[in-house]
């Protein structure tokens, strides 16, 4: 896509400068008083700034304090300059929006031109893979609001009308918040109904609530479900959408349902009982219904009518409409780490892999880490925490303190997925060690989608 980004290289240096500023301000200098300790000063060292291109540098911090571990952590850091070369910041998907990928295969599809390659990439956000079932091989399906290119692939997640967390990445920045979807339709009576979310099967929400009447049904994965929905599918979900029965312990899922064909225009080219099995068309979608939305889509729509779907992203922070857009891409998450330089309140200090450290009784956290964030001369930053050859990170809220350390100088981050999903590439190198195993083999996790830096961005108009 082409964008334009010289508000991007502006805000950028206005916000360096009014951090710089702000930073003045409260130094010891100032009669402040003394910096907190910083927790990786004393036990992290980094190595030499590698470039990976004008702007792009990458810097691997070695933990040389343990703490109850037997391997070293390693934490890395790419940050982004976006005056200093042709950047750009972008969301990224693979194949399609219903299969996982590899980090490397994800950026490989970026584009054809080898010297338009990708500079470097993190994976992005959380995702499940629904169940390989009746009409469902295993697609992926996002966790909260996720968006390629202003196309929106799930919606936010309900969390009592508040929405979730995520980052809005537009002009080559990330803009951290809490988000929230609003999508109904409308037919060519002018009669309007909810669209509950996009690409999944109906009647069964991963992770997470879409709204007030979803009810969970189980805890590992996290699983809700509602007996009345419709689900609108885009043209670049890639697989034959969902068929009944796709989860047998979610009864929902096997209401035969009615399915709607719409074309590129807005006409509807099939209304039919029964649903699945097909492909969206191109430029058109499909939308299916179960329960009371089925019996919507039944009563109102039919051969040669036109429908109208409306999608909304809101900005719940600064109270205000985000265009969807070409510029607009969204990496879905649960949690803010940083916020303007602190550690929200209401992070939790969670972390799904515990084992027993060195000492053979203490509990460390393994989960490997990624994030998004900004630094305070305005910068984009990719992060990950690993292991130097196994999977090993950190529990929330330490990760977080991490990353507030004064030598890295971060203001926001955003939580990505972590766990066997935390990928870093740079080039067509991979610096981050595959955990997950196939046929005893350790590989990188197929991802749902990614966050890259690559060619493009304010500096080809300067130059």
């Amino acid at each position: 896509m082409t964008r334009n980004r010289r508000t991007w290289a502006a805000a950028t240096a206005a916000l360096g400068a009014a951090l710089g500023a702000a930073l003045a301000l409260t130094s010891p200098a100032s009669g402040a008083g003394e910096p907190a300790p910083s927790p990786l000063a004393a036990r992290w060292t980094a190595g030499t700034p590698v470039t990976v291109t004008t702007g792009v540098t990458r810097t691997t911090w070695t933990e040389t304090t343990l703490d109850n571990r037997t391997k070293a952590r390693v934490l890395q850091i790419v940050e982004i300059d976006p005056t200093a070369g042709a950047l750009t910041l972008e969301g990224a998907l693979g194949t399609d929006d219903s299969t996982a990928e590899t980090l490397t295969e994800q950026l490989a599809r970026v584009t054809t031109v080898p010297t338009r390659h990708p500079y470097a990439g993190v994976n992005g956000g959380l995702f499940q893979r629904e169940p390989a079932g009746t009409g469902a091989e295993k697609t992926i399906v996002h966790t909260g609001v996720s968006a390629t290119d202003g196309t929106l692939h799930s919606s936010s997640c309900w969390s009592a009308g508040k929405g979730s967390t995520g980052a809005v990445i537009q002009y080559g920045i990330p803009h951290i918040t809490k988000l929230r979807t609003d999508m109904k339709l409308t037919a060519s009576t002018g009669e309007t109904v909810r669209i509950d979310d996009v690409n999944r099967a109906p009647g069964r929400a991963p992770h997470c609530a879409r709204d007030a009447e979803d009810v969970q049904v189980s805890t590992s994965p996290p699983v809700y479900t509602d007996p009345d929905e419709i689900v609108v599918f885009t043209d670049d979900y890639g697989a034959p959408v969902p068929r009944p029965g796709t989860d047998p312990a979610v009864p929902a899922t096997g209401d035969p349902g009615f399915e709607v064909v719409v074309d590129a225009h807005g006409a509807v080219t099939e209304a039919r009982e029964g649903r699945g099995g097909t492909v969206v068309p191109a430029g058109g979608r499909i939308i299916q219904g179960i329960g009371t939305g089925a019996q919507w889509l039944r009563t109102r729509l039919v051969r040669d009518d036109t429908v109208t779907v409306d999608q909304k992203l809101h900005d719940m922070t600064t109270d205000r409409d985000i265009p969807l857009d070409d510029s607009v891409d969204v990496v879905s998450s649960f949690h803010h780490l940083l916020r303007s330089g602190d550690i929200p309140a209401e992070l939790p200090d969670s972390c799904s892999g515990k084992e027993k450290g060195a000492d053979g009784t203490t509990l460390i956290c393994t989960d490997s880490r990624t994030a998004l964030g900004t630094n305070t001369r305005g910068r984009p930053v990719l992060i990950t925490l690993t292991g130097q050859d196994n999977e090993d990170g950190d529990y929330l809220r330490s990760f977080a303190a991490l990353l507030d350390s004064p030598e890295l100088g971060i203001i926001d981050a955003l939580n990505l997925d972590g766990g066997g999903s935390t990928t870093l590439q740079t080039g067509t190198q991979v610096h981050t060690p595959p955990t997950d195993l196939v046929n005893g083999t350790p590989v990188h996790r197929d991802v749902a989608d990614a966050v890259y830096t690559g060619v493009g961005g304010y500096g080809l108009y300067v130059k």
